[in-house]
C-alpha cells in the first residue's frame, strides 16, 4: 500500500509505508540461515582448535577422580588446595578492589535507570 503526499500545488511526493521496510519472520530466518552458513567454517575451527584442551581437561578429571581415592593423595590435594589459595588470595583481592567501583557505576545507572522508566506518580 503507498500513499502520495501533496502539497499545495507542488510535485507530489511518495510517503514510505514502513511495513514495507520491516522484513517479515521468512526473512529474517533467511537472513540467520545466511549467517550461520558465512561463520560455520570458523566455528569449526574453533572447535578443532579447542579439541586438545578438551581431551586434556577430560584426561585431568578423570586422573584426579582416581587420585581421590588414594587417601594419602587426597590429602595431599588438599595441602595444595590450601596453599594455592593462599597464594591466590591476593591476587583475588586486588581484582575486587580493582573491579567493584564500576560495578558499583554500573548498579547506580541501573538504578537510576529503572527510577526513570518507572510510572510516575502524583505528589
Amino acid at each position: 500500500m503507498t500513499a502520495t503526499l501533496h502539497t499545495a500545488g507542488q510535485i507530489a511526493y511518495p510517503v514510505v509505508d514502513v511495513a514495507q521496510l520491516v522484513p517479515g519472520k521468512a526473512a529474517l530466518r533467511h537472513a540467520r540461515n545466511v549467517a550461520l552458513f558465512l561463520v560455520s567454517p570458523f566455528i569449526g575451527l574453533v572447535y578443532a582448535m579447542m579439541l586438545p584442551f578438551v581431551g586434556l581437561a577430560m584426561m585431568a578429571v578423570i586422573g584426579g577422580k582416581a587420585l581421590v581415592k588414594v587417601p594419602a593423595a587426597y590429602q595431599a590435594l588438599i595441602a595444595a588446595r590450601k596453599i594455592a589459595l593462599l597464594v591466590a588470595a591476593p591476587f583475588i583481592g586486588l581484582a575486587y578492589a580493582v573491579l567493584m567501583p564500576f560495578f558499583g557505576i554500573v548498579m547506580i545507572a541501573r538504578i537510576g535507570y529503572q527510577a526513570y522508566k518507572a510510572p510516575k506518580q502524583a505528589a
